[in-house]
């Protein structure tokens, strides 16, 4: 046996090469890496919540001392100043806190106004979720070559179509009324075209997404039923101050259910959607979200609402499997069963029941004869019009119109009839296609990955939310915010499993 010869190059190679021929230290490289990307992913972004309650604590305390007038201030700088550092931090965390910001501002509102004695009806608090969102526009500026791929063109083809109409108001209407108008319409394609860019988030937007609509909706259910049958003495004000009729009387079972939102039609809008993606959770607080939610839904008194959410429904029931469907079915009755108490007690059944009693008898509703005469008035003038009136002829824009004659035109009570008197032909052809392009292609999105519940839920909202345009413009402010998101989750859904199909099969591959 000839003697082996041990030098100190030949050692550190037998240590580098174990007797298992490198496995180990093979596995042990890679157990390092998995738990250096989960230490970098749980250092990334530690307490998202923490800016946010810091916030919401910080102007409640301000409203404890009827500090109003501060908080007027305080709220939006404090709001944008959270959103940039979410926006630069984590996209769905970014999202989620600005329809938080949507969910609670106009509380925020009344409060300040209540504690300070005096309705403002220009309050500044109202500019917070705008202040938030308008982040986005940084994206859209840095991606903004992300237009020219395919993916883009339906947004592409809608933001022409709003700055053609943009144009033609600021012509007609003027710059402050077509400005303002053009922000109600354009922040929800913003919201659209950020998601798009940062799709390899998803994964965090299902997450964040999900909690924010169940605990939000689980928020201002259980408010709403408690302004229904006992309003709030800030609630109370500022109805009496706004004087919004239309919304009831600041009495116990006279008002129509607003909750923490500035109105009942958005309440609607939103809870809807809320209810409708709920779907996709799972756990008690879905079940009792439900329960305390549709009564509130009802008792919004919204039936263009109560019409789009069975709309919803009934496409979640086409797209499910048997199995799936049958649990909605179950959920759906299951509620009914425990809501019917609630409807025994004679306040709560009346304005219900009033509301429904106007969908059999549409004939002498007095809404219906005026939205009917409303088409008859508008429909040559819309369609006729080939340049179109241009942003800020229409909605609240019109209150900062050069031409004061157009106030008279506040309340145009159909969505299809104001988009081609807004855009005329060329932008109504813009912006017609690129919304129906959105929704196929949510559709197709949909049906190639059938196992995300919330995108599939997402898509059956956006159809529902583009069924009501018939009765009102759902495509702008948070209602239009509600649709973007809606068609926008399938497809960053499916291109997420795409990819990571895609790393999988690289991953396993013979090299």
């Amino acid at each position: 046996m000839e003697p082996v010869l041990i030098t100190p190059s030949s050692a550190r190679l037998a240590l580098r090469t174990p007797a298992d021929g490198g496995r180990g230290a093979a596995r042990t490289s890679d157990a390092r890496t998995v738990t250096a990307r989960r230490r970098h992913r749980s250092t990334r972004f530690r307490h998202p919540l923490r800016l946010p309650l810091l916030l919401f604590g910080a102007t409640l305390g301000l409203i404890v001392l009827h500090q109003g007038r501060v908080v007027e201030l305080l709220f939006p700088a404090g709001a944008f100043a959270v959103a940039l550092v979410l926006y630069r931090r984590s996209p769905a965390h970014y999202l989620g806190f600005v329809c938080w910001l949507f969910f609670l501002t106009p509380e925020v509102r009344r409060l300040a106004d209540f504690v300070s004695g005096e309705f403002n009806p220009q309050s500044p608090i109202m500019i917070a979720p705008l202040a938030a969102v308008a982040l986005m526009g940084f994206t859209l500026v840095k991606q903004v070559a992300a237009f020219g791929q395919r993916r883009a063109a339906p947004l592409l083809l809608i933001v022409i179509a709003l700055l053609y109409a943009y144009v033609v108001g600021f012509l007609q209407a003027g710059p402050a009324a077509a400005t303002f108008t053009l922000i109600n319409w354009l922040y929800p394609v913003m919201v659209a075209f950020y998601m798009t860019v940062t799709w390899r988030h998803y994964p965090d937007y299902h997450r964040v997404l999900l909690k924010t609509f169940v605990y939000g909706g689980l928020l201002m259910s259980f408010y709403g039923l408690l302004e229904f049958v006992s309003p709030m003495p800030w609630d109370a004000f500022w109805l009496i101050s706004s004087k919004m009729a239309s919304e009831g009387q600041p009495v116990p079972f006279g008002m129509r259910v607003s909750s923490t939102m500035n109105s009942c039609g958005p309440f609607a809008v939103t809870l809807m959607t809320i209810l409708q993606m709920s779907l996709a959770a799972r756990g008690k607080a879905r079940i009792v979200l439900g329960c305390v939610g549709i009564p509130a839904l009802l008792l919004t008194s919204v039936r263009s609402t109560w019409g789009g959410f069975a709309i919803a429904l009934m496409y979640s029931f086409t797209m499910l499997d048997g199995k799936s469907r049958m649990r909605l079915v179950a959920g759906v009755l299951g509620l009914a069963l425990m809501a019917a108490p609630l409807m025994m007690i004679d306040q709560v059944a009346e304005p219900v029941m009033r509301r429904f009693s106007t969908i059999q008898d549409i004939g002498e509703d007095n809404s219906y004869q005026a939205r009917a005469e409303f088409y008859k008035t508008f429909l040559a003038s819309a369609l006729t019009d080939i340049a179109g009136q241009g942003l800020g002829s229409t909605g609240l824009g019109t209150k900062l119109s050069d031409d004061k004659a157009a106030a008279a035109r506040v309340d145009f009570d159909s969505g299809l009839m104001e988009v081609p008197f807004v855009m005329g032909w060329p932008g109504t052809v813009l912006y017609t296609t690129g919304v129906l392009m959105l929704l196929w292609r949510a559709y197709r999105a949909s049906r190639m990955h059938p196992t995300d519940l919330l995108a599939n839920s997402g898509v059956g909202v956006a159809v529902a939310i583009f069924s009501m345009m018939v009765f009102v413009n759902t495509l702008t402010s948070v209602s239009g915010m509600f649709f973007f998101l809606g068609v926008t989750l399938p497809v960053i859904s499916l291109r997420y499993a795409r990819r990571r199909r895609a790393q999988s099969g690289a991953a396993f591959s013979p090299a």
